[in-house]
């Protein structure tokens, strides 16, 4: 005997409320009404049109609609993930900027430091920090010197806000750059140069 029917007529009559698909997925079906509207229905097996594989479908498409609700969570809590490990290494670079600045604050010069102006960071062999404005070119030029008696850790423009910037030279192979800030001025000078050549080219 075809149960296709059976299932039909029960599902019209809301016997069969839902349908389980293979892997548990549960579909919820609208409630049926006998008397839509008050007028008594004389045959409930024609007010079902639908296939009894559309159970099925429906079971499939709820089943695609989970995936996307979950890929899309993770896409959205990954995006938060994300800023947050930003933030975090922001808040690092800016503690590790802090530190630098407060060394170079206390670091040792016999000038009255202005800003705006570069110094040059140099240590002896004693393991004394000092600032210099004394470039390192500056000591090879210097005909009775042969070059630079200590070893050159850095250039910094002090800013107004006390603040320090390190500065690119030719000297700065080998140099410590935790903060990166070398390479990011070379990135900011290419993007420059790159609108300059644009603007020139319009």
């Amino acid at each position: 005997m075809d149960s296709q029917p059976i299932i039909r007529d029960l599902v019209a009559a809301n016997i069969v409320s839902h349908s389980t698909s293979s892997n548990g997925t549960c579909v919820q079906l609208v409630e049926s009404n006998k008397n839509p509207f008050g007028h008594t229905i004389v045959n409930t097996r024609n007010d079902a049109t639908s296939d009894p594989q559309d159970l099925v479908n429906l079971a499939r498409q709820m089943e695609t609609c989970d995936a996307f609700v979950r890929a899309n969570v993770s896409n959205r809590l990954q995006v938060i993930v994300n800023q947050m490990n930003y933030l975090r290494q922001e808040a690092q670079r800016i503690l590790m900027k802090a530190r630098r600045d407060d060394e170079l604050n206390h670091c040792a010069c016999n000038l009255v430091r202005r800003p705006g102006q570069t110094y040059y960071q140099y240590e002896r062999q004693s393991g004394q920090k000092y600032l210099s404005i004394m470039h390192p070119q500056d000591w090879l030029s210097n005909v009775k010197s042969s070059g630079c008696p200590h070893r050159f850790l850095g250039a910094y423009r002090l800013e107004y806000d006390n603040s320090w910037t390190r500065q690119p030279t030719d000297f700065d192979d080998g140099l410590d750059d935790p903060l990166d800030e070398l390479k990011q001025q070379n990135v900011y000078d290419a993007k420059q140069n790159q609108k300059m050549i644009e603007f020139l080219i319009k």
